[in-house]
C-alpha cells in the first residue's frame, strides 16, 4: 500500500467516494490502486469501478490501467487527463515495463522545439496497448534494446521518468524517419538537437550495435551535411566496417539514387529540412 495513503488512515476515518480525488490531491498523493482505494473508502476492492464513476464523468479522476487511478489536478480538469509525463513512471513500474520516451517527446525534451509532438512517445519492453485518455495521446512501440541503450533520468511534477539521451535519441530518429514525420522533419530535428548540444560521436558509436546499420549510416550522413560536428570519421569507419548492402537514405522513398561512397547510402531523394 501507498506509504502515504496508509499513514493516513491510520489518523482518519472513511471517506466518501465524491471526495477522494480532492482528498487524494489535498494529500499531495499522485496515484493510488484499486486496493488502496478500497481501504480509503472502506469498501470491497470490486466496489471502487463503480464508485469512481461519477469522478470519472466529471473529469476528476482517471484510470490508465487496470486497477491504477490518478487524480486530475482542477488544472488539466479541461484536458481530460494530467500531461503523459507526468504519470507515465508511474504508470509503467504499475505495468512491470521497461520503458523510456523516446523520438518526438525526447528531442522535445532535449531542446529540439521546432514540431511540438501530437502524441507522447514512449518505447516500452513489451507490448502495451495504447490508450488515450483526455487530451494525453500516447503511443508504446515495443523494442527489444530497451536494456542497451544510454537513458537519463529527468524531473516530473511526480518523480523523475525515463527519457532517452540525446545520442539514443538521434539514432532513434535516424532509425524511425516514418515515426518522426519524413526524412525533412528528421534532418530537422537532428539540426535543433545538435545546435542546443553537440552529440558525443564516441557515445553514437557504442550505441550503433543496437541499431541497423542503415540507421547510423542516415544518421552520419545527415549529421555531415546539416551540422557541424567533430569526431565524423570515426563514425563513418564504424559504417565502414559493418560490411552489409548498400542502405537507401529515405526508407518511404524510390531505392534508386547517387551513392555516397562515406556512408555507403544512396541519396534517393533530396533532403529539405526548414530551420
Amino acid at each position: 500500500m501507498n506509504i502515504h495513503i496508509e499513514s493516513h488512515l491510520n489518523n482518519s476515518t472513511h471517506i466518501k467516494a465524491s471526495d477522494v480525488s480532492k482528498w487524494l490531491l489535498a494529500h499531495g498523493i499522485a496515484s493510488a490502486t484499486t486496493v488502496e482505494l478500497a481501504a480509503l473508502l472502506g469498501v470491497p476492492k470490486n466496489h471502487v469501478p463503480q464508485r469512481m464513476a461519477s469522478l470519472r464523468r466529471k473529469k476528476e479522476i482517471i484510470s490508465p490501467a487496470h486497477g491504477l487511478w490518478f487524480p486530475i489536478p482542477p488544472e488539466y480538469m479541461t484536458w481530460g487527463a494530467p500531461p503523459a509525463i507526468d504519470f507515465i513512471d508511474i504508470l509503467m513500474k504499475h505495468l512491470n515495463t521497461d520503458y523510456y520516451i523516446g523520438w518526438l517527446s525526447a528531442a522535445e525534451i532535449h531542446g529540439a522545439s521546432h514540431h511540438a509532438p501530437q502524441v507522447f512517445q514512449v518505447a516500452v519492453s513489451r507490448a502495451v496497448r495504447p490508450k488515450n485518455i483526455g487530451r494525453s495521446k500516447r503511443k508504446f512501440f515495443h523494442r527489444e534494446h530497451i536494456k542497451n541503450v544510454v537513458l537519463c533520468r529527468i524531473k516530473s511534477k511526480n518523480g523523475t521518468v525515463s527519457v532517452s539521451s540525446r545520442e539514443t535519441t538521434l539514432l532513434d530518429i535516424a532509425n524511425d524517419v516514418q515515426m518522426v514525420g519524413g526524412i525533412d522533419n528528421a534532418a530537422n530535428l537532428i539540426i535543433d538537437l545538435c545546435e542546443t548540444e553537440k552529440p558525443d560521436i564516441g557515445a553514437i558509436i557504442e550505441l550503433a550495435a543496437h541499431y541497423p546499420v542503415t540507421a547510423v549510416r542516415r544518421l552520419g550522413f545527415l549529421l555531415e551535411s546539416f551540422s557541424v560536428i567533430p569526431e565524423l570519421d570515426r563514425l563513418a569507419d564504424h559504417c565502414a566496417n559493418r560490411k552489409l548492402a548498400t542502405s537507401i537514405l529515405d526508407p518511404q522513398a524510390l531505392s534508386s539514387g547517387i551513392l555516397k561512397a562515406r556512408w555507403n547510402i544512396k541519396i534517393n531523394r533530396e533532403v529539405s529540412p526548414d530551420i
